[in-house]
């Protein structure tokens, strides 16, 4: 059995139990099942019922996961079972979808679910050991932790291992279907000294909510990943929080955390690249960076994971250009990237968002387009303007968008992205 941290605590709004309380909630409604013997995913409807199983199914060192049965559908289902996956309902262990055929089992493993960039649902397999990335941390204060994150999600993951397995860690799970509100709920209950999420996150709160309430969170520690960390959000984070110790950090599910940056900067030091750390690796080859790390779950011979990003080494800093295959633009033969032209809009006053895409254009091949959200609307000829202006004065030519749509709100997906 793995020790838990039984007395750290999850807030369900004004009320808290403790780590023990929904561990042995899961056992009783699970009891009755020789689940040792299998690999399963347990189907929740509830925040409550998904800590629950982790808790109780990682105590147990089971072959499990989890999934919301919202997102369960006949496609999804046949996954699984291909997989020899057994799906149960997380109220009395019933099975759903009818009985899998039996597969090899290994104890311990938990089942990461994640979609990727192909829309197809993928099975990671991690184990507690992986996805518990604070271990290195020797002396971690106390805090209350916000959980945006969609359940079964690699970044939910983390969060929930940081409040099972580091003492003094207690989680606010948010309400994926208005991030929003339940952020401002738990501020008001003085409940969040502590935050990881993504910058997309961060923006959406940013037009949501009012500055007022947002300086009523007492945040000590603001972590963010999964996406791209540019200039502009850090800086705009720094001055809401000036006491805040804000890291940004690279990680992926199959890569597991690798690098975290605390100076404030966009990118990452080049130094790195040539750190001698038995733990920690980064290198770039042909563009792209690879990672060593021992959160990986899956590398090459020599411990080396191709994340498929692509990055840039500018003077003393490396900085992301996004996913291979996907972040370049060729505009008559010259390369724009999109993260750039991105990062220039969005450090902007006015600009909250914005995603930069390729368009097909004849002569020149292709054309960066953009799509903006702004902090204060206005009308769409005079913010054209103002943003080709804006423009044209950092970007080379080819890099001006020339097209442009602006958006009502920022088009968040469940993962916290856009």
């Amino acid at each position: 059995m793995t020790d838990l941290c039984d007395l750290n605590r999850v807030h369900f709004g004004d009320t808290a139990v403790t780590i023990a309380d929904l561990r042995a909630q899961a056992g009783e409604a699970l009891a009755g099942h020789d689940l040792s013997a299998e690999r399963c995913v347990f189907v929740v409807d509830t925040m409550r019922e998904a800590l629950g199983c982790v808790a109780y199914g990682m105590s147990q060192d089971l072959d499990f996961g989890v999934i919301e049965r919202a997102r369960l559908s006949p496609e999804v289902e046949g996954r699984f079972a291909e997989n020899h996956v057994q799906l149960r309902n997380a109220h009395d262990g019933t099975p759903v979808g009818g009985e899998v055929a039996p597969g090899e089992v290994q104890q311990g493993r938990v089942t990461v679910l994640t979609s990727g960039t192909t829309g197809l649902l993928k099975l990671i397999a991690h184990t507690a050991a992986t996805l518990n990335t604070f271990d290195r941390v020797q002396s971690l204060p106390q805090n209350k932790w916000f959980l945006p994150y969609q359940i079964g999600s690699y970044a939910w993951y983390q969060m929930v291992a940081l409040g099972l397995f580091k003492e003094g860690q207690s989680l606010i799970p948010g309400d994926i279907a208005d991030l929003a509100t339940s952020f401002e709920a738990a501020i008001g209950r003085g409940h969040v000294t502590a935050i990881s999420s993504t910058p997309t996150f961060w923006r959406h709160a940013l037009m949501s909510l009012d500055e007022a309430t947002l300086r009523r969170a007492e945040l000590r520690s603001i972590s963010m990943g999964g996406e791209i960390v540019d200039q502009a959000i850090l800086d705009r984070l720094s001055a809401l929080y000036p006491s805040a110790r804000i890291r940004h950090i690279y990680a992926s599910s199959e890569a597991g955390a690798a690098i975290v940056v605390s100076d404030g900067k966009a990118g990452f030091k080049a130094d790195l690249l040539t750190r001698d750390d038995a733990a920690i690796g980064v290198k770039v080859e042909d563009g792209r960076l690879y990672i060593r790390s021992p959160y990986a779950n899956r590398a090459d011979a020599g411990g080396w994971v191709d994340t498929q990003d692509l990055v840039e080494q500018r003077g003393d800093r490396v900085y992301f250009l996004g996913r291979a295959g996907n972040s370049m633009i060729n505009v008559g033969g010259q390369k724009a990237f999109p993260q750039d032209i991105e990062a220039h809009l969005m450090a902007h006053e006015n600009v909250v968002w914005a995603r930069v895409v390729a368009r097909k254009a004849p002569m020149m091949g292709a054309l960066p387009v953009a799509s903006v959200v702004l902090r204060d609307p206005m009308e769409e000829a005079a913010a054209e303007q103002m943003l080709t202006a804006h423009c044209e004065a950092g970007l080379a030519e080819f890099a001006v968008p020339r097209m442009w749509d602006f958006l009502s709100e920022i088009p968040m997906k469940a993962s916290l992205k856009s």
